[in-house]
């Protein structure tokens, strides 16, 4: 009995450490993707970040797109359950496009990656973005997309292009996260452009800009 209790508790931590180690992977790939797009970061790169060996990555991901894509999904799946929590709530058409904001400047935050992967991948033509992905994607849409009829058919906001709505309001927040990973670098406190901006003000600026650009004439 004392044996067979002995072999159990090293497979338990063994169990733990493969979950570290794809965590770990993923945490690095993420960094680096973001950082230098998809062809700027090769395998090696990876594991070495990760501090595990190329057989290690492979053992959890099948190859370095099936990483970079399971690293998107797993952001916009996060982002797609936010904004449905948003829209499914019981709260007026400008208080559910507030919280979008806000929803997403947090978003940002807890993800830095995010911001620069996105908006280097679509300057790129998304070529690296399967279906899975796209889909994922227009969930997040949709959700602002109903959170704009929802205003307009309530009367507080006007007749626009959903499109261009939605990129006028996510654009900024992401070119924002974009500069301040700049702005992070050595030599440039004092450049005018580069100083950093709280984010409860960006969120409060972010919120007041949506809301006048939507608002019924």
């Amino acid at each position: 009995m004392t044996r067979k209790a002995g072999k159990g508790r090293p497979k338990a931590r063994a169990t733990r450490a493969t979950g570290d180690t794809k965590a770990a992977v993923f945490r690095a790939g993420a960094d680096l993707f973001s950082r230098r797009g998809f062809d700027g970061v090769t395998v090696d790169d990876i594991a070495q970040a990760a501090g595990v060996n190329r057989a290690m990555l492979y053992y959890h991901f099948a190859d370095k797109l099936a990483l970079y894509r399971e690293i998107v999904c797993a952001l916009l799946d996060e982002a797609g359950a936010r904004v449905s929590a948003i829209v499914n709530d019981s709260l007026s058409p400008a208080d559910k496009l507030r919280r979008f904001i806000a929803a997403f400047v947090a978003l940002a935050d807890s993800h830095p990656y995010l911001p620069p992967l996105m908006l280097r991948e679509i300057a790129e033509g998304a070529l690296h973005f399967d279906n899975e992905i796209l889909t994922r994607m227009r969930t997040v849409f949709l959700a602002f997309g109903r959170i704009l009829a929802e205003g307009q058919h309530a009367g507080v906001f006007r007749d626009v292009n959903p499109v261009l709505a939605y990129m006028s309001v996510l654009d900024p927040m992401l070119l924002n996260a974009a500069r301040e990973r700049a702005a992070a670098q050595p030599g440039r406190e004092q450049l005018p452009m580069f100083i950093q901006v709280p984010h409860d003000q960006l969120t409060t600026h972010m919120q007041h800009a949506a809301l006048q650009m939507l608002k019924r004439d």
